[in-house]
């Protein structure tokens, strides 16, 4: 889903971004984003049930400072917001770069509670 600029060409994802995985840590509630083999950040969350629909808060995103204005946020955020698409939850964005985030793509409106 990339944009095509000048050219007809993809813009170039960075080394880092290459690199980058995301990680489900559910026994310490956490997605984890590592860059070759190293952990470069956290999203920290817990979960409810309210009136039977799961309900995943996001409570933080912490980013190394070595990471930090590569885009990697929004990967490791990303990465998390599918979880919650993938197991039909809604999700409840506390911290305020995934409430940034999910006001940038107002597509993902439907899974905010």
């Amino acid at each position: 889903m990339d944009k095509v600029r000048d050219g007809g060409r993809r813009p170039e994802v960075p080394v880092v971004q290459q690199l980058a995985s995301v990680v489900h840590n559910p026994s310490r509630e956490r997605f984890e984003l590592w860059v070759a083999g190293d952990l470069a950040g956290v999203l920290g969350y817990s979960t409810e049930v309210v009136e039977g629909q799961r309900v995943v808060t996001f409570l933080h995103t912490v980013l190394y400072d070595e990471y930090t204005g590569q885009g990697l946020a929004r990967r490791l955020t990303r990465g998390a917001l599918q979880y919650v698409i993938d197991t039909r939850s809604k999700v409840r964005p506390v911290c305020s770069f995934t409430r940034h985030y999910l006001t940038k793509n107002p597509n993902l409106a439907f899974i905010t509670v």
